[in-house]
């Protein structure tokens, strides 16, 4: 019997670190098992806090800001195109605003997707309580299966 595939987007978190990039491996196994599967690389840009930077610092700051912003677009099409180069259905979705984990769960909520791969942090304790968990808030916020990869202990 044929597999219909019953995840068909699937959304992969990129926050631009090594952490998140241990997601895809398992986003690629997962979209193999899956016909017509697309992976949908998906990266949240948070500009620096703008009501608290005068308008002239602004001024400057916005040729840095653009060359990050073609920085990080030029590092997710790499990995599309690493993706694509093994034969995978892969895009890339750039988007900007602040509150990360509300982003992600409305893209993730609005776009019909299928399933959330994404790499936890590994932070416990402190650290997670001062920092909060974007994967946590993920799962409150979605209503589709989310598979959290979490780093080995030997890393």
């Amino acid at each position: 019997m044929e597999n219909s595939g019953r995840y068909k987007k699937i959304v992969v978190p990129i926050d631009g670190s090594g952490w998140s990039e241990r997601a895809i491996p398992h986003a690629v196994e997962i979209a193999r098992n899956n016909a017509g599967a697309e992976i949908i690389l998906l990266h949240v840009f948070r500009p620096p806090a703008y009501e608290y930077t005068d308008q002239l610092a602004l001024a400057g700051q916005e040729a840095q800001l653009q060359e990050v912003r073609e920085q990080i677009k030029k590092y997710l099409m790499g990995l599309r195109g690493q993706l694509r180069s093994e034969g995978m259905e892969c895009r890339v979705q750039f988007i900007e605003g602040t509150g990360v984990a509300a982003l992600i769960c409305d893209y993730i909520n609005q776009e019909g997707v299928d399933l959330v791969v994404l790499s936890s942090h590994g932070r416990s304790g402190l650290m997670r309580f001062i920092f909060g968990s974007i994967a946590e808030r993920i799962l409150q916020g979605v209503n589709v299966p989310v598979l959290i990869i979490r780093p080995g202990r030997d890393e």
